[in-house]
């Protein structure tokens, strides 16, 4: 009896099971979004590792066999491009399900809640499929490498106990310093930490923007819009196309450069890529009537809390963007009051949390001093970015041709332009107006939601907003592909000369070659080396210093500093960025600025008392062949008397000027409380 019982119980559970994984089977083989899920599986988790691992370097079949069919450097191209094809992947087969899923169910994504969902659910993809499929601890520089090495010491200072602004004068907030020195704390060095930072500050931007186009945009304009948030804030690659091409030489031939890479001024793109949701605001909700609910304006109050922290300029832009938000809805002084608390507390909370807010305001004010209103360049940069503020407003022009622009058009298309011209005018960029996708977003979506409009009216309006979004998207995600390529093919070439340094592991310069020391032996005096390095233009360069050469200079600083710093002492250097200390593990200095830049953060007029730069320092560096050679002169003019009064040697190498050993009675009184 009870086997008969036990039959008819257990039997549909093993039906069941069967017939699942037959019918997975079957749409596998069958349905065409089952072939793609199938090939996409095939490039992710079985071609995409085998080709990783033959490049490095693993024993057997099929990786032997791999090396064997191409040169490192082909497999090294090969696998990154397998690379981007496992991330795009992932990211189309989800937009083609949600397509699908939309078609089959038209109602499915009506609520706002439901076009929250699935907007924050691309944006929590993106940073998943990056992790997954592109990152790694590493980094490469391609262009401006001394100005990427700042973060390497900020995050060094930092994790020596300095606070910045507190312990060093820097007015670059801490969003930019603390984000990166937490990733590289976390992954056990510098290589990929700005690229695990960026993919936090991704997620976070591109949650924002699902919250704010949930109640005013279609999914796909919002998808769009949080992409290209992704694609501005991740990739280590300069907005614009900085300094040209260079070539280097791998395996014995030479080979072009061309790819971008820098963290230098990764701030730049987290501050554009934040404009993104606060310019979002402005487009009009689908409820007029009412005020802003208190979750949106929470979510404006952190972006704007993130900006305060990161750099004042986009703040000031932020700023401008929630003013007008509360002037064009309902409860204005009321969004005003609540927002203006909301920011003001999480920026409050960040201070006490640093303990640094009121010597932040102080570092941003000198820097202030220094570069101050940047207006003779505006009427060329109008000019140099006509076409895209023109294709940007599109949509508007559409929207005008139709009867339908208003005043508050006119208010937000003004309002987006000037910001975006006073944002690239202040942070000395030339050009990529980022932030601009929004208005074209902004009058596709009015366009769209006007009625009795004639629907060639409506393709015209979103196909502006689509061109403009696939030259952004087309061209931020190609770069991904630079950016994987990059680390693998320096991974696949013969160590550098810095490259047995613990804090260039995982760290990448491909430009490696130097004329230095052709041009040495070409010269007979110290005026004539200089000039013939300048002359050196035997490989393309993208500066008139080469990454390399800016290397040499650096170890042949530390080969000097090695005989006379004892345990304890520090360095401070007179040039953009301070590289000892991490690259020799002394002491962090207190005092120095973190970085110091030529009519930027420092002026012959502006500039910083003896006694507090040189507060901490028992030796002090500046570059003879500096990669910013005007702001090195400028230290050696404002400071070399003093240093030559209050410091007992000073030695001239090749590449650097030293002073050392305080004079005595001349090193402050806390001097030794100082010394851990």
């Amino acid at each position: 009896m009870s086997e008969g019982v036990a039959g008819p119980v257990g039997s549909p559970v093993r039906q069941g099971w069967i017939s699942q994984v037959l019918g997975g089977m079957r749409f596998l083989a069958t349905d065409r979004y089952g072939l793609l899920l199938l090939v996409w599986g095939v490039v992710a988790f079985a071609i995409r590792p085998a080709l990783l691992a033959a490049h490095a370097g693993a024993a057997g079949w099929p990786y032997a066999e791999i090396r064997g069919a191409m040169d490192p450097v082909a497999l090294a191209h090969t696998a990154s491009v397998i690379q981007w094809v496992a991330f795009t992947g992932l990211i189309a087969l989800a937009v083609i399900a949600h397509i699908r899923h939309s078609a089959a169910n038209p109602t499915a994504f009506a609520s706002d809640a439901s076009r929250f969902r699935i907007a924050a659910a691309y944006a929590l993809l993106l940073m998943a499929g990056y992790l997954m499929f592109l990152w790694s601890p590493a980094s490469v520089f391609t262009i401006i490498t001394h100005d990427s090495l700042i973060f390497f010491d900020s995050t060094y200072r930092i994790s020596n106990g300095l606070v910045p602004s507190s312990d060093f004068p820097t007015a670059l907030g801490a969003a930019q310093l603390y984000l990166p020195a937490w990733a590289a704390w976390l992954i056990g060095g510098y290589g990929g930490s700005v690229e695990l930072a960026s993919v936090w500050v991704a997620a976070g931007l591109g949650l924002a923007c699902a919250a704010i186009g949930a109640q005013r945009m279609p999914i796909a304009v919002t998808t769009v819009l949080l992409g290209v948030v992704f694609l501005v804030t991740v990739p280590a690659a300069m907005l614009e196309r900085w300094g040209g091409e260079s070539q280097t030489l791998i395996n014995g031939e030479t080979e072009i450069l061309a790819d971008n890479l820098s963290w230098a001024m990764f701030y730049n793109r987290w501050g554009w890529a934040a404009l993104i949701p606060l310019f979002m605001v402005l487009v009009p909700r689908r409820d007029r009537s009412t005020a802003p609910g208190l979750g949106e304006i929470a979510v404006l109050a952190a972006v704007l809390t993130f900006l305060f922290w990161l750099k004042v300029s986009y703040f000031a832009a932020g700023l401008g963007a929630a003013a007008v938000y509360a002037f064009l809805n309902p409860g204005m002084w009321r969004t005003l009051a609540i927002g203006g608390a909301m920011t003001a507390a999480g920026i409050v909370a960040i201070g006490l949390m640093t303990g640094n807010l009121l010597a932040y305001i102080n570092d941003i004010l000198l820097a202030g001093k220094v570069s101050g209103a940047r207006t003779e360049s505006i009427l060329g940069l109008i000019r140099r970015n006509m076409l895209e503020m023109l294709f940007a407003a599109a949509p508007l022009g559409i929207l005008a041709a139709i009867g339908r622009f208003n005043w508050r058009d006119g208010l937000v298309a003004g309002f987006i332009l000037l910001a975006s011209m006073f944002v690239i005018n202040q942070n000395g960029q030339l050009e990529n107006l980022t932030a601009l996708i929004v208005l074209a977003a902004y009058g596709a979506v009015r366009v769209m939601t006007e009625a009795d409009v004639q629907k060639i009216a409506r393709v015209a309006a979103a196909g502006a907003f689509g061109m403009l979004a696939a030259t952004q998207v087309l061209d931020r995600g190609m770069v991904l592909i630079d950016h994987a390529y990059a680390i693998l093919r320096e991974e696949a070439r013969e160590p550098a000369h810095w490259a047995s340094l613990p804090a260039f592991r995982g760290v990448y310069v491909p430009e490696r070659e130097s004329m230095f020391t052709r041009a040495v032996s070409k010269s007979d005096t110290p005026e004539a080396r200089i000039h013939n390095i300048w002359l050196s233009g035997q490989y393309g360069r993208r500066q008139e210093l080469r990454q390399g050469e800016y290397m040499e200079t650096l170890l042949a600083g530390m080969e000097d500093l090695a005989p006379v710093v004892k345990r304890g002492e520090t360095v401070t250097t007179l040039d953009m960025t301070n590289p000892f200390p991490f690259l020799m593990n002394l002491r962090a200095p207190k005092g120095g600025w973190l970085t110091l830049h030529m009519n930027r953060t420092i002026s012959e007029d502006v500039h910083p008392t003896p006694e507090a730069m040189f507060a901490d320092a028992d030796h002090v560096m500046i570059a003879k062949m500096s990669m910013v050679q005007s702001t090195a002169d400028l230290m050696l003019d404002l400071y070399g008397p003093w240093l030559d009064e209050n410091y007992e040697e000073r030695v001239e190498t090749l590449y650097w000027t030293r002073w050392s050993h305080r004079k005595p009675g001349l090193r402050p009184r806390d001097s030794a409380a100082l010394i851990p």
